[in-house]
């Protein structure tokens, strides 16, 4: 079935031939379970590791995605800190040379920081955000002891 046309290279995108493939069907699944809107960033986070010649295959997006999720639960935290990679990432790619992500070693955690200080304005309870991003309630005791 021929969903519709590429905005970008105008060809056809066929929901079949990518669910014929395994690893298509599976990357399907797991960006639409995907949850706090973490799918759009997630997709163009994996979408750093792709070279500039050539395409990310639809097993090394699976792959990657696991990856992420081993770390990392679902969580507006996640989007937040994968929004700010991608943004960071290509504003650096502006001014200097392109370089293909490896591994995940740019962290996501870089972030956390911003993130806090977001919640902590915001009056969040950070028990309960410590069960989703482990060193919040660190982070929140140093704060409120300096």
């Amino acid at each position: 079935m021929k969903l519709t046309r590429c905005p970008i290279c105008h060809n056809e995108i066929n929901l079949e031939v990518l669910v014929e493939d395994n690893s298509g069907r599976e990357l399907l699944m797991l960006v639409s379970n995907l949850s706090y809107g973490c799918a759009k960033p997630m997709i163009a986070y994996i979408g750093l590791f792709r070279t500039q010649k050539s395409n990310l295959s639809n097993s090394r997006a699976v792959n990657l995605i696991n990856e992420v999720l081993q770390f990392f639960q679902p969580s507006r935290h996640l989007a937040h800190a994968l929004r700010e990679t991608v943004n960071n990432i290509h504003a650096k790619r502006l001014t200097s040379e392109y370089k293909t992500f490896k591994n995940h070693n740019y962290s996501i955690r870089s972030s956390n920081e911003e993130y806090f200080e977001q919640m902590y304005r915001a009056g969040i309870d950070f028990n309960k955000l410590e069960k989703n991003i482990p060193g919040a309630l660190d982070w929140y005791k140093k704060k409120t002891e300096a």
